[in-house]
Formats: C-alpha cells, sequence, structure tokens
C-alpha cells in the first residue's frame, strides 16, 4: 500500500468507524502535544451527545461483544467548533484516558479516536491505498484522530480525497491534547479545503491490523448513524 505521509510542522493556527455502530444517543492529568494551547471558545459550533456506558465489540453482535469495552473509549459527547482559521474537535469520554491504555487485543492492538467528516457528499473515496479495504466505498473525505499505537499517542490527519483521482491518501501529524477524559485536536481550515459546511461523526475503534483491511472494530459512534452538520 502507498501511504503519503507529510512530516514537518503541526498543522495548528496556520492538518471503526464508520456509519454503522449501533448505540443510543441522547482531571487529572494533563498531557499535550505539539506545544498547543486551545481556545475553548469558537464563533462556529456543533455538538452531540452520546449514552454512556454503550461502547461494545463486535458492533454489540456475536463472540466477545459481551466484554467490557474500557469506558475511556465510551463517548459521552463530541464537539466541532471554529474559531477563526483553525478547528478544534473535542470528545469527551467517560473515564480519563490513561498515559498508557492497555493495547487492543489482536495484531497491532492500536486504538483510535476519530472524527469522520464527509465534506462532499457526492464523492465516496476509496482504493487500496486508502483506510478501508478497496471495496469499500464511504461518504467520508477526512478523518482526524488520535492513535495509541501500544507505545505513543499521535495526531493525525487522513485525508482521503487523492483516492479519487487514483493516488494514495495522504497522513498528516496534527497538534492534539489530552485531559483527563477530554481529548481535542486542532486542525487548520485550509487542510480540510476551508469548508462552509459538512456533515461529521465521532467514533472510536480498535485496529488489529493495517490500513487498507478489514481489521477494524467500532466500538462507540456518536451520533449512532447518519451525520451531525457543522454548523449548527
Amino acid at each position: 500500500m502507498r501511504t503519503i505521509w507529510r512530516a514537518g510542522g503541526l498543522l495548528f493556527g496556520a492538518a471503526l468507524m464508520v456509519t454503522g455502530c449501533t448505540e443510543e444517543n441522547s482531571p487529572t492529568t494533563l498531557r499535550r502535544s505539539g506545544g498547543a494551547a486551545f481556545d475553548a471558545a469558537a464563533s462556529l459550533t456543533s455538538a452531540v451527545t452520546d449514552l454512556a456506558g454503550d461502547a461494545a465489540w463486535n458492533f454489540n453482535t456475536g463472540p466477545g461483544s459481551a466484554a467490557k469495552v474500557p469506558a475511556y473509549l465510551d463517548i459521552v459527547r463530541a464537539e466541532v467548533s471554529q474559531k477563526g482559521r483553525t478547528f478544534t474537535f473535542t470528545l469527551d469520554l467517560a473515564e480519563i484516558v490513561p498515559a498508557s491504555p492497555a493495547p487492543a487485543s489482536g495484531g497491532l492492538g492500536v486504538y483510535d479516536w476519530f472524527f469522520e467528516l464527509d465534506t462532499d457528499p457526492t464523492t465516496f473515496p476509496s482504493g487500496k491505498d486508502g483506510v478501508f479495504p478497496q471495496n469499500q466505498a464511504l461518504p467520508v473525505e477526512l478523518f482526524v484522530a488520535v492513535e495509541w499505537d501500544g507505545t505513543q499517542f499521535k495526531g493525525l490527519l487522513f485525508d482521503l480525497r487523492p483516492l479519487l483521482s487514483g493516488e494514495p491518501m495522504i497522513i498528516t501529524p496534527v497538534a492534539f491534547s489530552i485531559g483527563g477524559a477530554e481529548i481535542q485536536l486542532s486542525v487548520a481550515a485550509s487542510a480540510l479545503g476551508d469548508p462552509s459546511t459538512f456533515g461529521w461523526a465521532a467514533a472510536t475503534c480498535a485496529r488489529h491490523s493495517h490500513y487498507a483491511s478489514d481489521g477494524i472494530q467500532c466500538l462507540d459512534r456518536a451520533p449512532d448513524a447518519g451525520f451531525v452538520t457543522w454548523p449548527q
């Protein structure tokens, strides 16, 4: 798989999980990456709440679905806001995120806390160099994620738009913070294509194999299905 990783400075102020998980909607330590301070005030905001305790393995069905999902993977609220030229993505979880989470079962043992963005309802990026298997086309052009790889946390922007022209997706580091049970990511509006509106959802997942595989388990999603519109 030809994935393009962009290095360089973090895109701050100047860069399953999918649409079918089924749930019901309704600090002790501070760790920061990128040296960024996040401003909670925003001029344009949209948010969604989610029932605590609804996170489950295997889409709530099948073997292992009754096993307890760590509460730091259970979403209770998600918010997208824009102030000036910067988007802030905020996840509130049911429990404090530990400094070193136990790895997910399986091969890679990766956990992701992320936002999926539908910036263009007419496109469905897919391809062998994307996040999902080549035969899975989803109405998602961008993912903004904090990933725990078993050793460290990373903030990442997954840009799937190049798949529409046969090119590999682009992965870029982004600034993020973890404070107690809250995760925030900061992304420049230009990295998202300067959207005036888009659909979004937040989710958590465990990833057991590399990108473009079926080795992803959705644990929680807000909202349960479809997208929230930004701005509201």
